[in-house]
């Protein structure tokens, strides 16, 4: 019976008093001349039947749930008895004596039956203890107390039944019957119980007091010498061990959970199935050896109770293999954890850090070559950031299986952690051949939550072969990452093996890290603006915005700075800083103009499906009041979108917004015309490739008269790029190009310049600008930066 709240139950102190009292008083009253102990011992009686009741009654009153219930019911059990009892006091005191059955027998028989029930409420714990070992072990003490009960009190009982009053007699057994039961009741309950016991033991020796003085009195009543005395004495220490159970156990808030230790079944408690066993084998020995002849029926139940603790014993011995399989078993499940990735299956760090060491052990002792793939997903970060991580997992998981269905079966497929994978090769297989492997079966796009999701890695090699010297397992690792990180700059979704000059590209790399966080933190990631015209007129009509960053007093390119911040998580920053500083200026540039002005800002398709990015360029937008048409995002066509349908909703969001979307560097990527067939567009701009020599190579010019009929066709303007020599210009005139940048037109220039671009108008279609930045590497095609340009801003 668990334990109620703090101060719920009567003063301890007080009730033990009170008990210590009640019980020298009995134990004096037995003693007492018979005159004064009949009376006596009944009103102790009253009195320890009356603690019991006011006890377990506000213990209940102050419990819940079940707990409340049992308490309540063993205060009613109480009271029945205290009923009958009071009945039994009144009449002797009456002297009217006590007939045989009578009124009190109905309070007293009442008691047993309420009391099994309190013990039924008791909340149940569960434990190893099977449904069939309770069997077992109701049958054992239900035949062990029952041949105790047989053997001391029922029998004599029984043997004594008298015809003349059949319901005396049948009372007279049941005493002993219900007594039987309810002790039976009392250590099963007990057997199963781990935690808040104290209280359950109290009640238990209580009702084992009652029931040894119930079956006492029902021997003494068949023989006619029940006199009181020590018979009484049981039930009034029992009625009191009820009630001190009722100021038992502490408060559950301040005792905490049970604690694993708490919940095992202790010694005492796997012993107590087996206590009333010892004493029914103890009583009859006893008997045995005082000469008593055992009955047939005695003989019978004690092979049976012989045979019951055999079969305990068996299923014991059962369950304790059964143990130890478990235990085996979770201790497998355990160690396949350590050394497994939880999400994917695949061998952890750990396990792949062990394997690595025995491969090199092996490279140092017998020479055998030893090689790790290291594979990076492209752009895993965005699939967290949109589709949330959820999805993100189940690619990973995806991921995972490919690559264990691309390798060979003595490969170790490892996740190193995040979206990092490893193989590890140690018999001379070629790394750069299952590397392929390993990127031909992500390519096929992966299809999550009504998503296609294009997958790519970029994917580093380290080989050391037999002639090399030995590394250890982490300088391994490192080359490998080297390797990856060179395959991420080099243009993502390809192999790369580790050569030695790489460790000092990485350094460099690290250096610039920190020099660009900074760069973004204080905004020195700069714009310069490239003219757009119009072919026919010459007129400008819209500028590309261009980042430019300097370190240490050089520049340093987009197609370093670029990918690198999107490696470092800088890039969501960036693009916001240089789309709010292109949006400030435009606004500045366009106050007082007549003739509509536009900015073009490259971001790549990944930006499209990043959280939060049309809700940014909307308050933009309206910050500045800028116009329909005037802000135009720019997508790289050789890009790879993340989510296609999600990149589609959004560029559909950009347009309602009055922002242009137009499709960069069109003609160079696969997916060109799915991509225009399906993405709503305002523009596309040619790729600089159609136009390198097409004022001179017949084959290039039929190319790019078959690039502007298309997008002709489809009603979508086209500006083209990389526009070098008059003869390129009169060429896409001829053609009804209608917008061009390059050089000839114009290269970029400070924002500090645009005022001036602006202000000379006119004519830009004969040579235009020459001067402008054409630093940073410039080049073919117009200023894009050490022969790259800002290609891809990604969250």
């Amino acid at each position: 019976m668990a334990r109620q709240p703090a101060g719920a139950a009567p003063p301890r102190a007080a009730v033990l008093t009170a008990a210590a009292l009640l019980l020298c008083a009995a134990a004096v009253t037995a003693w007492a001349p018979a005159g004064v102990m009949g009376d006596a011992s009944n009103l102790l009686q009253l009195a320890a039947t009356a603690a019991g009741t006011a006890s377990a009654a506000r213990r209940g009153r102050h419990s819940t749930g079940r707990t409340r219930w049992a308490w309540l019911a063993l205060s009613a059990a109480c009271a029945c008895w205290g009923a009958g009892q009071l009945h039994w006091t009144w009449q002797e005191l009456a002297g009217h004596g006590i007939p045989f059955p009578s009124v009190s027998d109905v309070g007293f028989l009442a008691f047993p039956v309420l009391a099994a029930a309190a013990l039924l409420l008791h909340p149940a714990e569960g434990g190893r203890i099977q449904r069939r070992q309770r069997v077992l072990d109701a049958l054992m003490t239900a035949t062990a107390v029952g041949l105790v009960s047989w053997e001391t009190a029922l029998g004599a009982v029984v043997a004594a039944d008298s015809e003349e009053d059949t319901l005396a007699s049948a009372l007279l057994v049941a005493y002993p019957v219900l007594d039987v039961l309810l002790l039976v009741l009392t250590v099963l309950i007990l057997a199963r119980t781990r935690t808040s016991r104290l209280p359950l033991v109290m009640v238990g020796a209580g009702l084992a007091s009652l029931s040894i003085s119930d079956s006492l009195f029902a021997y003494l009543q068949t023989t006619q010498s029940y006199a009181g005395g020590w018979v009484d004495l049981g039930w009034v220490a029992g009625f009191l061990l009820i009630a001190l159970a009722g100021t038992a156990g502490g408060s559950p808030a301040t005792a905490g959970p049970p604690t694993v230790a708490q919940r095992a079944p202790s010694a005492s408690t796997a012993f107590l199935p087996y206590l009333p066993v010892v004493v029914a084998m103890v009583t009859t020995l006893a008997l045995v050896v005082s000469g008593r002849q055992l009955s047939e029926g005695e003989l019978l139940v004690s092979a049976l109770l012989v045979g019951l603790l055999l079969a305990r014993q068996y299923l014991t011995l059962l369950d304790n293999a059964g143990l130890t399989a478990d235990v085996a078993a979770r201790e497998a499940m355990l160690r396949h954890q350590a050394f497994h990735d939880g999400l994917t299956g695949l061998a952890n760090r750990a396990l792949f850090r062990d394997r690595l060491d025995h491969a090199l052990a092996l490279h140092a002792r017998d020479m055998r070559p030893v090689s790790v793939v290291f594979l990076d997903l492209d752009d895993f970060k965005v699939v967290n950031d949109t589709l949330g991580h959820a999805v993100g997992d189940d690619l990973l998981v995806r991921v995972a299986d490919r690559l264990v269905g691309a390798v060979r079966s003595g490969d170790t497929v490892a996740r190193l952690g995040g979206d990092e994978f490893a193989v590890l090769i140690e018999d001379g297989g070629d790394p750069l051949e299952i590397g392929a492997k390993a990127l031909d079966a992500l390519r096929t796009p992966v299809v999550l939550g009504g998503h296609s999701l294009d997958v790519h890695a970029s994917v580093g090699v380290c080989t050391l072969a037999p002639e090399d010297a030995p590394v250890p397992a982490d300088e391994l690792l490192t080359r490998s990452d080297t390797a990856m990180y060179s395959a991420k700059r080099s243009g993502k979704s390809r192999i790369v093996r580790y050569s030695t000059g790489m460790s000092l590209v990485e350094l460099e790399d690290q250096e610039l890290r920190g020099a660009l966080r900074k760069a973004v933190q204080a905004r020195e990631v700069t714009l310069v603006y490239q003219p757009i015209v119009e072919v026919g007129t010459g007129r400008l009509v819209g500028l590309e915005a261009l980042a430019r960053w300097t370190h240490a007093g050089q520049p340093v390119g987009p197609d370093v700075f670029i990918p690198l911040a999107e490696r470092t998580g800088l890039i969501g920053r960036l693009t916001d800083d240089l789309l709010s500083e292109a949006c400030t200026q435009l606004a500045g540039w366009s106050a007082g103009r007549d003739a509509p002005l536009s900015v073009h800002v490259n971001v790549a398709p990944t930006e499209l499906v990043s959280t939060g990015f049309v809700t940014s360029v909307a308050d933009l937008v309206r910050e500045h009041a800028l116009a329909p048409g005037q802000l135009v995002v720019e997508i790289t066509e050789s890009g790879i979108f993340a989510d296609l349908e999600l990149a589609r909703q959004t560029v559909a969001a950009l347009r309602a917004l009055g922002v242009g979307v137009s499709l960069d560097d069109f003609g160079v990527g696969y997916s060109s015309l799915a991509q225009l067939n399906s993405m709503p567009l305002d523009s596309v701009k040619i790729d600089r490739s159609f136009l390198a020599h097409s004022d001179t190579d017949a084959r290039q010019a039929t190319f790019l008269e078959a690039v502007l009929r298309l997008a002709r066709d489809i009603d979508l303007p086209v500006v083209a790029e990389g526009v070098e020599r008059p003869a390129q210009l009169e060429q896409l005139r001829r053609l009804g190009c209608p917008l061009a940048q390059g050089w000839l037109l114009g290269g970029p220039v400070p924002a500090a310049g645009v005022p001036a671009l602006l202000a000379q108008g006119g004519d830009r279609g004969q040579g235009g600008v020459q001067g402008g930045d054409r630093g940073q590497g410039g080049g073919q095609g117009g200023d894009r930066g050490q022969g790259g340009e800002l290609r891809a801003f990604s969250r």
